[in-house]
């Protein structure tokens, strides 16, 4: 099957592996969101990596002027500033899409504004309050100890460089030890009320509606309650109780007088677009049970959130649970940036200070909640957006762009026309927030999709068109990594492109006009940004296990896409080397009652992938 973009499943945007055959074994697309691996388009941050699993000596890797100058078609990183080839890529792609036709994306973006609309219309009708809304709220209250002031927050960075060309990133914001977003009689409250609510759930016969989230991963061990539903049930249940109006005065203070201060002074009051009314997008109460996840640990995969901003509240001490906390990919930059170096040692998940104390971060920056590997570890977190009268906020336009690209896509009445739709919905995400990572990377996916469907249906005739769509993906790429340089799925997929591209030229030997020497120094520079791709995205996707993060098949991928490279270039001891990293855990999966059955589809392909690399060795 094609890859795809994300479905729409509201907040999270995720994409799912999927394989699609090739010769023996399976290629697999393994994609999301950011990126990890930087070539050509961003040279400076790029240090060759040098491990076992490089098929190619660094030494014999070209300079990035000579793959520049020998790739024709795909756009010169190394003389062109970063917006003159930002314009060069859009120009192309609009030459593919024949854009003059404005009226499609109209009707495209009046469908987005209608899907926030109906968004902010939903939010409305939530027991939650706008920034704007104080008609109810009350505040002084016997019950809350705080009093309104300005949160004290600090940035959590990280330093990629001790050069001024690499200044310290902002990861996220946390607040100050002396200032909590809840104290812990208001954290009693709210606990006791999820659970009551909880028991209320238990005690229906059909609670499918309140107790699924719209957007996060249902994985074992984790429970959720959204935290408009607890008010709800509040009003409709315990109406005129003491408890019930101490839950809604708590809700309103921390909304009100906290969090959406807070969201404005340090993010939305940076924005060109900062008139915004901040609601809530949705709220849940998440609670990791290690014990409910047995080994695997209870957390959320890699992800991005569709709010502006995420606030992510402590409910309990840090004694009562092991591991957790949240792990952001630009944690990564340290070591990606500096060529590889580095390990996850100096990398941990961030938490909040303690109860009640709170991390915010923008919600488009990937992220992924960490194996809880003991105990219970309870959060609140607070997806907060911006609602605007005139239009949807930039980044709130570009996401749902991304999101809802193959579904708005799918009635297109030809197989051309759904891929076409798919590039002009990731090019007008990119008119939105041109630095937008994930969208560059869908583009070139996109595209990539678009290249196979041309190949099939152009077969023998003229190449030249289908050559260039391809050197396209690739450029739209390597754009992203420049965006996004710790996505080792992103680096996956730019390996894969590139392959596609050595296979190209490889096929076409005996009709290429270069001399023999140009041409194997073509395919050599070519096999190196496969071989430096899928090395860098096994090393990510390690170092993410290493913070507990679910990355299992991405990483499987990355390998059995390397291995059945090498294997095609005869480099069985290589293929042997990296698909040995993953068959391990195909062995010991069928040592379990259900492993046989459970084993992962990825996981089969490279154990036989492995068994055919050795049998090549012993003749």
């Amino acid at each position: 099957p094609p890859s795809i973009e994300p479905k729409s499943t509201m907040r999270q945007s995720a994409l799912p592996m999927h394989c699609a055959y090739v010769t023996q074994a399976a290629l697999v697309f393994a994609f999301s969101s950011s990126s990890a691996y930087v070539t050509l388009s961003s040279r400076k941050f790029i240090c060759h990596i040098t491990t076992k699993f490089s098929a190619v000596q660094a030494a014999s890797v070209p300079s990035a002027e000579s793959i520049a100058v020998e790739l024709e078609d795909t756009i010169s990183t190394t003389t062109t500033a970063p917006s003159e080839r930002r314009i060069l890529l859009l120009e192309k792609v609009d030459e593919l899409l024949s854009s003059g036709d404005q009226t499609i994306n109209q009707n495209i973006l009046a469908k987005i504004s209608l899907d926030v609309e109906n968004d902010v219309r939903w939010a409305k009708e939530t027991p939650l309050p706008f920034e704007t809304d104080h008609s109810n709220h009350v505040t002084g209250d016997d019950y809350s100890e705080t009093k309104e002031r300005t949160i004290e927050y600090e940035p959590i960075s990280v330093t990629t460089s001790s050069t001024e060309s690499f200044p310290a990133t902002t990861i996220a914001l946390r607040t100050n030890s002396s200032f909590p977003l809840l104290i812990q009689n208001e954290i009693t409250l709210l606990r006791e009320a999820v659970e009551t609510y909880w028991m209320h759930l238990s005690s229906t016969e059909n609670n499918d509606a309140s107790s699924k989230s719209r957007f996060t991963y249902q994985r074992k061990g984790n429970s959720e309650a959204h935290l408009s539903d607890i008010v709800r049930y509040y009003e409709q249940h315990h109406h005129g109780e003491e408890k019930q109006k101490q839950v809604s005065a708590l809700v309103d203070k921390l909304l009100l007088d906290r969090v959406y201060p807070w969201v404005r002074d340090a993010f939305l009051s940076k924005e060109d677009e900062s008139n915004g009314d901040l609601y809530v997008y949705d709220a849940i109460f998440i609670r990791y049970n290690a014990t409910e996840a047995e080994n695997i640990g209870a957390g959320q995969p890699l992800h991005r959130d569709l709010g502006y901003v995420s606030v992510n509240i402590m409910l309990n001490s840090q004694d009562e649970f092991d591991g957790g906390g949240t792990f952001f990919e630009n944690q990564l930059l340290p070591v990606v940036l500096n060529g590889g170096g580095g390990t996850s040692n100096d990398i941990q998940p961030l938490k909040p200070l303690g109860p009640g104390h709170a991390i915010a971060h923008y919600s488009s920056d990937r992220h992924a909640g960490s194996a809880t590997f003991d105990g219970v570890r309870d959060i609140l977190v607070l997806f907060v957006a911006a609602a605007t009268a005139e239009r949807a906020p930039k980044w709130e336009v570009a996401a749902r762009l991304k999101s809802k690209a193959r579904s708005y896509c799918s009635d297109a009445s030809s197989i051309d026309e759904q891929l076409l739709c798919r590039v002009r919905h990731h090019r007008l995400a990119i008119k939105q927030v041109p630095s937008d990572g994930e969208a560059w990377h869908y583009l070139g996916m996109a595209l990539l999709d678009y290249h196979s469907y041309e190949v099939a249906l152009q077969q023998q005739q003229d190449c030249t068109k289908i050559l260039s769509i391809l050197r396209l993906a690739i450029s739209c790429l390597e754009e992203a990594t420049t965006y996004t340089p710790c996505d080792g799925r992103l680096q996956n997929n730019l390996g894969i492109a590139w392959e596609r591209l050595f296979e190209y030229h490889q096929s076409r030997e005996k009709e290429n006009e270069m001399s023999t020497a140009d041409l194997s120094r073509l395919l050599d520079s070519i096999r190196g940004q496969v071989a430096e791709s899928f090395s860098l995205s096994i090393q990510i996707h390690t170092l993410c296990k290493q913070v507990g993060c679910d990355v299992n098949t991405d990483y499987e991928s990355a390998c059995l896409n390397y291995g059945l490279f090498l294997s095609k270039l005869d480099d069985f001891e290589g293929a042997i080397d990296i698909l040995s990293l993953v068959t391990a855990n195909y062995e010991e999966s069928k040592d379990t009652d259900s492993g046989a059955v459970d084993a992962s589809r990825v996981l089969r392909d490279a154990s036989n992938l492995l068994g055919f690399c050795k049998k090549q060795i012993q003749k």
